[in-house]
């Protein structure tokens, strides 16, 4: 293919100005086919979290079955991947402009700095169809939303034969969940 381009680009003029002619079109050639071969990363992310998503909201409403399962694991492997190769190729990028412009404090330093900031940053969430995107709200909504995902629904505790359970008194157990004395560390590691 660079052997191809090299060829079919013709280019009149001087030694230096033909070489860096020949260049450019093996780099126009290269970014063609690097887009027809593997796509825009950033593109396939967002397409590979819209099917998990979809998946997701289906599982919330239902149970998965064993295919829709098997979907979901080979969309998680998907992202996984295409994050890193995206990492991977913003990270050469960003190395790239680095080389080329340095780190002295400079703008383009400040930008990269403050770009990883904003990349980590959480602006707002979809709560019913309605985009949050005041802070203290959006902390709120997050907190109610992992609190109601982790939460565990209460239980009566389990009875044989009608006959319950023996119970220990709250001395007892105070003294279970306490904290460990010196004295007990001490025992314990010596004896």
């Amino acid at each position: 293919m660079v052997q191809e381009s090299w060829s079919n680009n013709q280019v009149r003029g001087l030694g230096g100005f033909f070489l860096k002619e020949k260049i450019i079109g093996i780099k126009a050639t290269l970014k063609v086919w690097n887009k027809d071969h593997f796509g825009d990363s950033q593109q396939k992310l967002a397409t590979i979290e819209k099917e998990l998503n979809k998946l997701e909201a289906k599982g919330d409403v239902r149970q998965l079955s064993a295919q829709e399962l098997l979907c979901r694991k080979k969309h998680q492997e998907e992202l996984w991947s295409a994050a890193q190769s995206h990492k991977s190729l913003l990270r050469q990028k960003a190395r790239s402009r680095w080389i080329k412009e340095g780190d002295s404090n400079s703008k383009f330093f400040h930008r990269v700095v403050n770009l990883d900031c904003r990349s980590n940053s959480l602006r707002g969430v979809f709560v019913n169809g309605v985009w949050i995107d005041e802070p203290g709200r959006v902390k709120e909504e997050i907190h109610l939303f992992f609190k109601n995902r982790f939460k565990e629904e209460e239980w009566v505790r389990p009875k044989l034969d009608g006959v319950s359970f023996k119970v220990i008194g709250q001395q007892y157990n105070d003294r279970l969940t306490g904290p460990f004395t010196e004295k007990e560390i001490k025992d314990a590691v010596w004896e």
